[in-house]
């Protein structure tokens, strides 16, 4: 038998403290975690002990209590030693010498100590106005003298005089709260704190306090009696938790300290340590290592959340029992949580993905899901022979969600915590935490691609800027969302395999049935994801024929507002500092030239008849089955031009076509179409053409104090005009109430029929401060007899009321517009042509630019 050193200098105390630490070590997988820290507490309760009596402090008066962590018994091989001492009354000057020299001698151990000293009337008082020394004393274990300190300390926590199991629970809830906003609600990051991370360390000892708290019990394994806990979800949550414990103690011992951040330093060195291999193999094991500790983060904050919910309602119940708010047979609303009806209510597997599309749909009254449907959830996703979208009512639900205005918030966030993108298309689930093994990322795959879909998402509010005004104008969203969503099912950054993640996308496309041209829209921007990232980092985007190359190598101004958005919030989402002033101004400027080129005659036709076709055949179909004879459909579709099917959504052809069709007998036809995804309103007019009614229309708008943000103007082949303009109210909101509508109806009316008086604009206060020459230059046009002249100025409606006015002098038609919001500026571009159809020299262009810029400047 091998004896242990006495313990009476320090040399024999590092030597021990070495031994214990390389025993352990020894055993590290023959042992359970827990064992193996409770070993090591215990050495240092022999340690501290010894010291304690050789110091002389015996009294029973006085106590050495180990808390926090250490009292707990889970001591990590860096982990601080947390003691206590409490006393009756106050220190005679010989104890507090002995004291000092009982510190002193820890201290010069090199070991890191945390410890109070307070008497027990102290200890009552820091406890009760800190959540912070509660909780630590919650954990107290007594170590040598007065055992009834710690007796009396948990006493007064585990009843209410201090604190009571509802503040309790508030107070930790708020600490928890603080750290997961502190770590941006993700556990996913390629550096994550293991402790305080969502789903770290802490999140397992916040769910144990709270039990402890409120069922007076001394350890969490006595919380199998008290069913806070079922069986399952503590296995689960014990598994979970040893191999987070297990990682630490890999962390500890390599870095030497206590590191709680896996850092691309250690991680190499840790997945050795761990044996999950090295050398030649290095990357996959750090990758193996990774994924299997994001996954069991990811089951920590799940269960963390179910039970701290559950606890909440069940065992608090500490919100004021509500009558449940009956949504339709499987679901409910109750204190601001969704909750199923009966336990069998995903048998229809549909009902899974419907649960989120509630959760949009009722997003202002629902935070969360209902801890029991949550369990539910997990059962299903446990018992799931195959994926979600192997159903099609799954798949049509999940299209609807994403279509829906308040989808890609709340719902899309909850269905990527609860991993029920993993259960929906297997392409995810390889890339769930998975690695990116390069300088930029800060993320995981799939986090990384979450986030990007919720920087999209969040463009829509971002009024006022390019991003806004772009995402608005794109005419299929549902393209962008869904590439975002696949562009790395490859699982990797290379332009290989961006390729390889266009044909999973497109697989997946074509199986929710989507539109030809949105699955080539889809594929198109997964391959080309990094088109212009490369661009601003190798080109001279200044160089006239490098812009040229981006333009032609992008075909269309569609497919460049999707990847200009796409392209953004993929920076976005790589790291916090990625997207910067410089990478956005760089972008911007291309996106402009690139835009100016494609507008000079480098558009691709044939994607655009792809788009009048489809967008026809769709339309037709929605329209019979409205009843609408196909007769009258071709009847009024024969007068309008191409532009009309190629700029409009398939929802804004349907509604418009019906408003001509039933009012065909009557002129103007005024009406308002509300353009819920794009969050503006539209004004359409459909009248007989005249002069000046442009500008009159646009005046009567502006003098409504409504901000034009785009506009359309088309002749059609009958000699009428149809005029769609999108506008937002003073507030930059759609115009929703019926009063108001009726209001710029009527006004719009009198305009049209020049009832009204003349209308003087001024110009509005926040354009008054800039000073900003127009801009006047021809692009080129296809059209041989017609000019496209591009004018760029200050977003004044008195500027519009002066190009009109010299467009007049010079006796040209306006055949088409297209106003463009850029921020304070306006971006017009008008094709115009003479009186005689023919093309306009260059003398007229030149005439025509000089009068331009001196009417507007």
């Amino acid at each position: 038998m091998v004896n242990e050193p006495e313990l009476t200098t320090f040399a024999e105390i590092k030597l021990r403290l070495t031994d214990v630490e390389n025993n352990l070590n020894a055993k590290f997988f023959k042992h359970s975690i827990q064992d193996l820290m409770v070993e090591r507490a215990s050495c240092f309760d022999e340690i501290l002990v010894k010291l304690w009596k050789n110091t002389g402090l015996s009294s029973k008066q006085i106590s050495l209590n180990a808390v926090g962590g250490y009292g707990r018994k889970t001591l990590h091989p860096k982990s601080d030693i947390d003691i206590a001492v409490i006393y009756d009354d106050e220190l005679t000057p010989i104890q507090q010498e002995q004291l000092s020299q009982f510190f002193t001698r820890l201290w010069d151990l090199g070991v890191d100590i945390g410890h109070s000293t307070r008497s027990v009337e102290q200890s009552y008082t820091a406890a009760k106005n800190d959540i912070t020394i509660a909780t630590n004393l919650l954990d107290i274990r007594c170590l040598s003298g007065a055992q009834h300190h710690a007796e009396m300390m948990l006493s007064e926590l585990y009843s209410n005089a201090l604190w009571t199991s509802a503040s309790f629970y508030e107070a930790k809830l708020v600490e928890q709260n603080l750290r997961h906003q502190k770590a941006k609600n993700t556990a996913l990051y390629l550096e994550p704190n293991v402790k305080n991370n969502p789903g770290g360390m802490r999140d397992v000892q916040t769910i144990m306090w709270i039990a402890r708290k409120h069922f007076s019990v001394p350890d969490p394994h006595a919380l199998k009696t008290t069913g806070f806990l079922r069986a399952d979800e503590l296995s689960e949550l014990t598994e979970a938790h040893d191999f987070i414990c297990r990682i630490r103690w890999a962390l500890h011992i390599v870095a030497g300290k206590p590191q709680e951040n896996l850092t691309f330093e250690y991680q190499a060195d840790v997945a050795k340590f761990m044996l999950f291999g090295h050398d030649e193999n290095v990357q996959f094991a750090i990758e193996r290592m990774m994924r299997q500790l994001f996954r069991a983060m990811t089951r920590v904050r799940e269960l963390n959340q179910m039970i701290c919910d559950s606890f909440k309602l069940d065992t608090l119940n500490h919100i004021n029992e509500q009558a449940p708010k009956s949504i339709d047979q499987y679901f409910a609303i109750c204190n601001r949580m969704i909750e199923a009806k009966f336990d069998e209510v995903f048998i229809d597997k549909r009902q899974v993905m419907r649960l989120f599309c509630l959760i949009a749909e009722h997003s202002d009254e629902v935070d969360s899901i209902a801890p029991e449907t949550l369990r539910l959830i997990r059962q299903t996703r446990r018992r799931l022979l195959g994926e979600l979208q192997d159903y099609q009512g799954c798949r049509e639900e999940f299209l609807q969600l994403l279509s829906h205005r308040n989808g890609l918030d709340k719902a899309f966030s909850l269905m990527h915590r609860y991993g029920i993108l993993a259960s929906y298309f297997p392409q995810w689930r390889t890339i769930e935490g998975q690695m990116q093994f390069d300088i930029h990322n800060a993320y995981t795959v799939d986090e990384h691609v979450f986030k990007a879909v919720q920087f999209i998402d969040s463009f829509k509010s971002n009024k006022n800027s390019l991003t806004y005004n772009v995402f608005r104008s794109l005419k299929d969203k549902k393209a962008l969302i869904i590439a975002t969503l696949c562009h790395h099912l490859s699982g990797d950054q290379s332009i290989e395999n961006s390729e390889l993640s266009a044909i999973q996308a497109t697989v997946f496309a074509e199986l929710h049935q989507l539109k030809r041209s949105t699955i080539k829209l889809i594929s198109w921007l997964v391959a080309h994801q990094d088109i212009l990232i490369t661009a601003i980092q190798t080109l001279d985007i200044s160089d006239p024929e490098s812009i040229k190359n981006v333009a032609k190598a992008i075909g269309s101004e569609e497919k460049l507002n999707a990847i200009y958005i796409f392209t953004i919030a993929d920076m976005m989402a790589t790291n916090d500092n990625y997207w910067n002033d410089w990478q956005e101004c760089q972008l911007k400027q291309l996106y402009l030239a690139v835009r100016d080129a494609l507008k000079d005659g480098l558009e691709n036709i044939f994607g655009l008849r792809t788009v009048i076709r489809e967008n026809k055949a769709e339309s037709s179909q929605k329209l019979l089955t409205q009843g609408i004879a196909e007769d009258n459909i071709l009847q009024v579709w024969s007068h309008l031009p191409n532009s009309f099917f190629s700029a409009n959504s398939a929802e804004d052809i349907v509604s418009i076509t019906r408003e001509l069709i039933n009012n065909n007998t009557q002129l103007p036809i005024i009406f308002i179409n509300q353009n819920v995804d794009m969050g503006v309103t539209s004004l359409v007019v459909y009248t007989d053409d005249r002069p000046k009614l442009f500008v009159d229309i646009f005046n009567t708008l502006a003098s409504s104090k409504l901000k034009v943000k785009d506009a359309q103007i088309m002749h059609t082949k009958n000699g009428r005009v149809l005029e769609i303009i999108k506008m937002l109210d003073h507030n930059d909101e759609p115009i929703v109430e019926e009063l108001r509508i009726e209001t710029i109806i009527k006004r719009i009316r009198q305009a049209i029929n020049q009832d009204n008086n003349s209308l003087q604009l001024k110009s509005p206060r926040h354009v008054k401060s800039f000073d900003s020459q127009p801009v006047v230059e021809f692009l080129h046009s296809s059209k041989k007899n017609k000019a496209l002249l591009k004018v760029n100025t200050l977003d004044d409606p008195i500027h519009m009321e002066e190009i009109c006015s010299v467009f007049s002098h010079h006796k040209l038609t306006i055949h088409s517009a297209k106003i463009s919001s850029l921020g304070e500026s306006t971006e017009n571009v008008f094709l115009v042509s003479n009186q005689q159809q023919e093309p306009l020299t260059s003398d007229d262009k030149d005439k025509l630019i000089d009068m331009l810029v001196h009417k507007i400047a």
